[in-house]
């Protein structure tokens, strides 16, 4: 486990800007069996405020990954990978590459996901994945590599984006996490590995908590990053305004429902580093050897909860139940987004099929949002575990002491009686 080096995570607090989404009219095959085979290598828990690790190899049975008794978790917002093709021997998963061979690897390329998630929806755990040709080591026999250096990952969370084709004025970073070194694979050439990890973003202490709020709607949250003060009028200031409630595009509209069916618009984008060419850790040294940069890399195709369907031609489809339940994806978009260097493009591959020959994917990737409870929780119950009692108080009093945005109930900006008072009134009404 002590092998799997994983730096600091990187926050991102300035705001990112992108050229617009262009989809095909036409549904994209991609054929099979073009990379090698996958293999699943193991799930690996990670805690960003203590460092803990905990590896588990595939073959084992692997769940979620461990919760914090005081808060409990569970999933929010899901779409799992899966064989894509169930009547075709496909020899296993498949996976988008991110970044292929091409000399010195492309680090400027990066995939952006995109769907829709309930308002205020709280994010403690985040669910990621890669595959990878990158050949690593095993040196001590544990079954999983010891690290590739050079290889890194960053995952950053976006609120308010759609992927839209010509506007993307309203999107605000929540975090970004940069991971190096990652594991590879162990089996030689003709394979690839895959990994996935539950990166745990919560903390006792509010200073070293990572967790964000999606969609912030009230100003309130018990998350430690939320966008409750968005400049709305492009001075540099904030306006006091939620995300929910912005119009950073002056379109007279909300910027959290760009596609106007009634939930809040979020994306997550992946970028891969190849080895020899970038600094990472940031001490002034390229990281890896160049050599190593010649491999592809990529995340599993993913998809929301439904069944699948054979049709009259013998091809197979993906149907989803309508509405699906809160946490899997609902209101997903059936597309994602690439840019290489400001260049954009959208790829919409249409209902989901196989054939013989090929398939045509759902134009989703594996991803998982994890929140306290798996639930939205009342405004008093501070630290998320379904009752109200003293540690909801203790809670409080920490955050209002730190001057901590959880503890502003005003959403004045300031910290006064005032706050008290709306927390004891909230605490005193108890929870529906």
């Amino acid at each position: 486990m002590e092998n799997v080096n994983y730096n600091a995570l990187v926050l991102i607090v300035s705001s990112g800007a992108l050229c617009g989404v262009v989809y095909g009219d036409e549904p994209r095959a991609k054929p099979l069996g073009t990379v090698g085979q996958i293999v699943d290598v193991a799930h690996i828990y990670y805690h960003v405020a203590s460092g803990e690790r905990v590896i588990t190899l595939a073959e084992n049975d692997v769940g979620l990954g461990e919760s914090d008794p005081f808060e409990p978790s569970g999933p929010i917002w899901s779409s799992l990978a899966n064989v894509p093709c169930p009547a075709v021997d496909d020899g296993g998963d498949l996976f988008f590459v991110v970044d292929d061979n091409s000399p010195g690897g492309m680090t400027g390329f990066e995939v952006l996901d995109f769907g829709d998630i309930a308002l205020d929806s709280v994010v403690d755990m985040v669910h990621i994945n890669w595959i990878t040709g990158h050949n690593d080591v095993d040196a001590n026999n544990d079954g999983f590599g010891d690290g590739v250096p050079g290889l890194g990952g960053q995952w950053t969370y976006w609120d308010a984006d759609n992927g839209r084709a010509t506007d993307s004025s309203t999107r605000l970073p929540l975090i970004s996490i940069l991971f190096v070194d990652l594991p590879g694979n162990i089996f030689g050439d003709g394979f690839v590995a895959g990994y996935t990890a539950d990166i745990d973003l919560r903390s006792i202490l509010p200073e070293d908590s990572l967790t964000f709020e999606i969609g912030d709607s009230d100003g309130v949250s018990i998350a430690t990053y939320f966008h409750n003060d968005v400049d709305t009028d492009g001075d540099g200031i904030g306006d006091g305004v939620s995300i929910a409630n912005a119009d950073r595009n002056f379109d007279g509209l909300p910027d959290s429902d760009l596609d106007g069916d009634g939930l809040f618009d979020w994306a997550w984008s992946v970028r891969f580093y190849q080895p020899g060419t970038a600094d990472l850790d940031g001490d002034g040294v390229i990281d890896g050897d160049f050599a190593d940069s010649q491999k592809p890399i990529g995340i599993s195709f993913g998809r929301p909860v439904g069944i699948w369907v054979e049709q009259p031609d013998d091809s197979w489809s993906w149907e989803m139940p309508i509405p699906a339940p809160d946490d899997y994806g609902y209101g997903a978009e059936d597309a994602f987004a690439t840019y290489f260097d400001g260049i954009y493009a959208g790829f919409y591959h249409g209902s989901f099929s196989c054939t013989p020959d090929g398939f045509t994917p759902m134009a989703q990737f594996r991803a998982q949002l994890i929140g306290p409870g798996g639930v939205g929780c009342c405004l008093a119950d501070i630290n998320c575990d379904g009752e109200l009692n003293f540690f909801d108080i203790s809670r409080f009093l920490s955050l209002f002491a730190a001057e901590e945005p959880q503890a502003d109930f005003t959403g004045d900006g300031e910290f006064n009686f005032f706050d008290i008072s709306e927390f004891l009134a909230a605490f005193s009404a108890g929870c529906p």
